[in-house]
């Protein structure tokens, strides 16, 4: 289940190049005077002090080629774009590293033309020039001529096999083309090679070039090898702090570790030292989406992105995801802003693999399963070389439980490319799924392990057979399809937790025993010995089909906040004592979720205090709600975020008032819960063992014997609890904090009419 260590992957490799690890042979370079100098400056340069690197490079940059070139590195790493081309446009001449690199400068813009133009100069000067074959070959790709990019791609790496390389940065370009290479043709062993050879390489020729540390970890964190892609990118800012590129790319990293405070801050840091930077300005924009904000997310892609690269595949993709949501996709082709972009995107590429994929991975990011299922086939069917629609589509298909499909795309997905860990990882899922027993009842489909829960899986059936009818009445909508219930255990070596959680998303990191994709409905098995905390079953199933029925009811625009704040009011259980500590502790402070920020709480949030933060404010809202504007609300707004409204317009037209009204009310609203409560005397946070010597200093002091029984309700010592909680009222029959923990007590023994 765990990333298996990448020497320990078999593959057969089919060598598209013959790596010599210590080859010596090269690209002619430019400028030979001043060579001490400008070995400072490039030094300067690779350790991200463009400053002062600049200041070594200027006074050369007129005459000598090499200092040209790198004085315009410094600049555009600080985002001053347009002065290096200046720069290299003055001493380009007939030097072909210059002419490259402003083919280079020109592609990342999106001015293909220049960016061709300045390629046939290159080439014309130098045949051989490794980063005017990579441009030349990524033109040919993004204009849809794929057999010539994929000749491209070969002729850059039979250049390699057939010449010794002593420049660290023609590596660079090359192993970009064989990654390529090796996407397209299925070749996955050398993903081994270039992260366990080539970029090795070109730090052995050049210690410094921290860009090798970036490659490689890009690679890893495409296959979601997250440690490896941590331990690279921590590399290269040791020897570039400055990096603005590597800053972007930790911040997808703290994204995928749920860190989204480290995300920003990473993201941050980009743009200070780089404002021009695209794809920090990408991942700021998915930052925005992955809250719900498809308006703020368009806002922020056109005034931002677009700009630094008009025809950029990744940032069209976004777009055309924003239109999906604001706009929908049922009107005739040609009428809206989403089939317009898809014309002006095709029109220019029609073979835009990456403009799907990236529009289908927005859509699967928010949960908008059908649609994006069907845009990956989409940049499938356009573009088959790519790898990356094979395994999403094998991994969606896992989380609408269509698990037949699923194999067929995962197979091939692996095939093509056994590196990616969490394709890897679903495959032995779906084994595990082949040994499992199947019960299917009038409501509802049971997957369990025979040998070990057929008693519960029993029960399970006949718990959820009686819920899910109740729960589609309640919300007026039943999905058309059973809900698929699996039940995981420990098999293969692995505990059920690791199963459970690979299931959902590929990866043995779940914290949680439960969770709904909304079309099904996966769990760590009760029996499990690994299952420490006893939990109530039927409310846990109950929780889980509430989000299986609002899901699919509103096309899976319904927010997270929403579907959790409902399912949590449908488990009818009292709010548990943390969450009333955390309301006491924070309500006054101020220090609140709103409905800009809850989705955080849930999808990344800070410390398990935020999560259970963002579970108590989400049912609190469902509670004002009902409150404030009847039982009727919650199907009003059900019906309004099925017809594709975001949050602030189904306030308005459901509850007849503004979002900023709504939240103040709210707040409001929590403020009199809270002022509800000072009469239970706030808990303290004295130390376990002062408590139990208090206890034994002061036996008959009442308050000592309370705060120790709310100690042990705290560490789910029961007994140890109702013991000590009866010695305080004992003491003082009428003490509030001794009742409560009676209270409490009687609640988890399931007697709510003696609490």
């Amino acid at each position: 289940m765990k990333p298996a260590p990448r020497d320990n992957v078999r593959v057969a490799m089919k060598c598209i190049f013959i790596f010599c690890l210590f080859c010596v042979l090269a690209t002619p370079a430019i400028g030979i005077g001043e060579e001490g100098d400008l070995s400072k400056a490039r030094h300067l340069l690779l350790g991200g002090r463009y400053a002062e690197a600049a200041e070594s490079y200027t006074p050369a940059a007129a005459k000598t080629p090499a200092a040209a070139l790198g004085l315009a590195r410094c600049l555009a790493a600080q985002g001053r774009t347009d002065e290096a081309v200046k720069t290299l446009s003055a001493g380009a001449g007939d030097h072909a590293e210059l002419h490259a690199e402003l083919a280079r400068l020109a592609f990342q813009r999106g001015d293909y033309p220049e960016a061709k133009t300045r390629c046939a100069k290159a080439l014309k000067l130098d045949e051989h020039q490794p980063l005017a074959r990579w441009i030349r070959a990524e033109l040919q790709r993004t204009a849809g001529r794929l057999d010539e990019a994929h000749r491209g791609y070969d002729e850059l790496i039979s250049y390699y096999n057939n010449h010794d390389i002593k420049r660290a940065e023609s590596l660079r370009w090359i192993g970009l083309a064989a990654g390529r290479y090796a996407a397209w043709n299925r070749t996955a062993g050398q993903y081994h090679a270039l992260v366990n050879d080539l970029y090795p390489a070109a730090l052995k020729l050049e210690p410094g070039y921290w860009p090798a540390h970036y490659e490689a970890g890009r690679l890893f964190l495409d296959k979601h090898n997250r440690a490896d892609a941590a331990r690279e990118f921590q590399a290269a800012l040791e020897l570039n702090p400055n990096a603005a590129e590597v800053h972007v790319a930790n911040a997808r990293l703290a994204v995928a570790d749920r860190d989204i405070e480290q995300a920003v801050a990473s993201i941050d840091r980009a743009l200070e030292i780089n404002p021009r930077l695209l794809s920090a300005w990408r991942a700021k924009a998915d930052l925005v989406w992955a809250n719900f904000q498809p308006r703020a997310t368009l806002r922020l892609l056109r005034k931002m992105a677009l700009p630094l690269n008009p025809v950029s595949e990744e940032t069209l993709g976004r777009m055309a995801a924003c239109y999906v949501l604001l706009d929908g996709l049922g009107k005739p082709a040609g009428s809206t802003r989403f089939t317009r972009l898809v014309d002006e995107v095709t029109r220019r590429n029609p073979h835009a693999g990456d403009f799907y994929f990236a529009l289908a991975l927005a859509l699967e990011d928010r949960n908008k399963q059908a649609e994006a299922i069907r845009f990956f086939r989409k940049a499938f069917e356009i573009m088959p070389r790519r790898l990356g629609p094979r395994s999403h589509l094998g991994l969606l298909h896992m989380r609408t439980g269509e698990e037949a499909d699923a194999t067929k795309w995962l197979n091939e997905a692996f095939e093509a490319d056994p590196f990616n860990v969490r394709v890897y990882n679903t495959l032995n899922v779906l084994e595990v799924l082949d040994s499992m027993k199947t019960l299917e009842t009038e409501h509802v489909v049971v997957k369990y392990d025979g040998r070990r829960d057929a008693i519960w899986a029993r029960y399970a059936a006949k718990q959820l057979d009686a819920i899910y009818p109740e729960l589609c009445r309640q919300f007026g909508y039943r999905p058309p399809g059973k809900p698929l219930l699996e039940v995981f255990n420990r098999a293969k070596g692995h505990d059920g937790q690791e199963w459970f959680s690979t299931r959902l998303i590929g990866l043995p990191y779940l914290g949680t025993v439960a969770a709904s994709t909304g079309h099904m409905v996966a769990m760590v098995s009760p029996n499990h010995p690994g299952v420490r905390r006893r939990f109530n079953w039927a409310r846990v199933l109950k929780h889980e089909l509430v989000h299986v029925v609002t899901l699919q009811q509103t096309d899976f625009n319904i927010p997270h906040w929403y579907t959790e704040g409902l399912a949590v009011y449908c488990e009818d259980r009292p709010r548990p004592l943390p969450w009333d500590e955390l309301l006491l502790q924070r309500v006054p402070e101020g220090k609140l979720f709103n409905l800009q920020t809850i989705n955080f709480g849930f999808t990344r949030p800070q410390d398990s205090s935020e999560w259970q933060m963002a579970y108590c404010q989400a049912e609190l809202y469902v509670e004002f709600m009902l409150s404030r504007f009847g039982s009727g609300a919650q199907r009003r707004l059900l019906a309004a975020y099925a017809e594709g409204l975001t949050t602030n317009e189904a306030i308005r037209r459901t509850l007849g008032i503004s979002p900023r009204q709504f939240e103040q009310e709210y707040v409001g609203y929590l403020k009199k819960l809270v002022a509800a409560m000072p009469a239970l005397k706030h808990p303290s946070r004295t130390d376990f063992a002062k408590l139990l010597q208090a206890r034994r200093d002061r036996p008959n002091d009442a308050d000592a014997a309370a705060e120790l029984a709310y100690a042990y309700l705290r560490r789910t010592a029961k007994q140890e609890a109702l013991e000590a909680a009866r010695h305080a009222l004992k003491l003082h029959p009428k003490h509030q904090l001794a009742t409560y923990v009676l209270a409490r007590l009687r609640i988890d023994a399931g007697h709510s009419d003696e609490a």
